[in-house]
């Protein structure tokens, strides 16, 4: 029977799509180091969202990867196809899971890769909701948790404003280079 860590993950915050206030990824782990076993506490340091290719000791971690690798061998192919070439040398190893082509097909089909990129962790939040069933109070919810963190994170990180100003500075550099070299000749 796997372990139960009842007081961890009832001592955790409520994590939501919107949620803008989250714990870091220190704080995370500070929380579960001293309550979770160290074997655990290893599988749950090295979940990530981005998937890995070696089977891991967690059935829950192992379907996000496979699901994981599956919506991007998807993408591959759709990225491959627009321009022309083969992607299956880019294609990883692994089972075509059920949903990710309709996901990949409406992240590929967005006007900008800011909106792809938000359907994309969207899809990644609602997967990993529903593996959530059955795992309540085992390592299986506390890597989900840490899962969802991590996508948290990322949609933290993509600041539409700061992006916008970024650019808006790179084109008025090139604009006034461009304007100085045809002044010069």
């Amino acid at each position: 029977m796997a372990n139960q860590y009842y007081y961890t993950v009832s001592s955790l915050p409520m994590l939501s799509w919107d949620s803008e206030k989250f714990m870091s990824e220190e704080e995370f782990f500070e929380c579960c180091e001293s309550t979770i076993t160290g074997k655990d506490f290893q599988i749950l340091k090295n979940a990530r969202i981005v998937p890995s290719e070696e089977v891991s000791a967690n059935q829950v971690l192992d379907k996000w990867n496979s699901w994981e690798r599956s919506l991007r061998n998807e993408l591959v192919k759709m990225r491959a196809g627009k321009k022309g070439q083969d992607g299956d040398k880019y294609i990883s190893a692994g089972t075509v899971e059920t949903g990710v082509l309709e996901t990949a097909r409406e992240a590929f089909s967005c006007a900008s890769p800011l909106d792809g990129e938000a359907v994309l962790d969207k899809a990644r939040w609602e997967y990993l909701d529903m593996l959530e069933a059955g795992h309540y109070f085992d390592l299986g919810r506390l890597i989900i948790y840490f899962l969802q963190l991590q996508i948290l994170y990322r949609k933290a990180q993509i600041n539409r404003e700061k992006g916008k100003s970024g650019f808006e500075e790179l084109y008025r550099n090139i604009t006034e280079n461009a304007g100085s070299q045809n002044n010069s000749q």
